[in-house]
């Protein structure tokens, strides 16, 4: 095997290192909005985390957004704030069981084209998507039955919710919630969101 082969292995094996690693947040990083948290005294329920998010949304500069449901599962609450004057999507939040919110990963930061990390105030994507999205929340709704009836049989995707760029629907089974997906609103590519856990409870503000 030549040198640069061996190189290139030690390369990759360094990277793949790195990769796994787990770092806290130590602080901002260019061209996202601060993490925040208050690191409360008593364990943070639903009410606490709604306004925890209420007050990052001022920290951050989105006065014109507000939260509308927050969900409890194992691993943290599940947050989603939509616009005031529209009602449509904005962002998906995570507030973890110490207090501390950030933007939820995948769809919301890789899909979302006003507010997440392609369009909006998080700094520059991967990509970017123009025009008018081909798919509309019936077609995505279709798209995320497809992927739920080879995955989960049995269950289904429930209303939705329309972002910038992508919708997101929990997924039910007889009745009860126990997941997310989303779907791209002009690839129709699927995102399961795997990083939860168990649902456990919701409340619509």
């Amino acid at each position: 095997m030549s040198r640069g082969l061996v190189l290139v292995g030690v390369g990759l094996i360094a990277l793949a290192a790195v990769l796994s690693l787990t770092v806290p947040w130590a602080g901002p990083a260019v061209g996202w909005p601060d993490f925040w948290g208050s690191s409360p005294a008593t364990p943070v329920t639903l009410e606490a985390a709604a306004e925890l998010v209420r007050r990052v949304l001022a920290e951050w500069g989105y006065p014109d957004l507000v939260p509308k449901e927050v969900m409890e599962f194992t691993n943290h609450f599940y947050v989603l704030v939509v616009e005031k004057d529209t009602g449509r999507g904005a962002m998906e939040l995570l507030v973890e069981r110490n207090g501390f919110v950030h933007p939820e990963p995948g769809p919301n930061m890789m899909w979302n084209t006003k507010y997440g990390h392609v369009g909006g105030r998080m700094g520059p994507g991967f990509g970017t998507w123009q025009g008018t999205p081909p798919l509309s929340m019936e077609r995505a709704r279709g798209v995320a039955r497809e992927f739920v009836d080879r995955v989960f049989p049995g269950a289904v995707p429930g209303p939705g919710t329309e972002f910038y760029g992508y919708f997101t629907f929990d997924l039910q089974r007889d009745g009860d919630t126990f997941g997310m997906l989303s779907v791209n609103a002009y690839t129709g590519q699927v995102w399961y969101h795997a990083w939860h856990g168990a649902f456990i409870r919701e409340k619509e503000l």
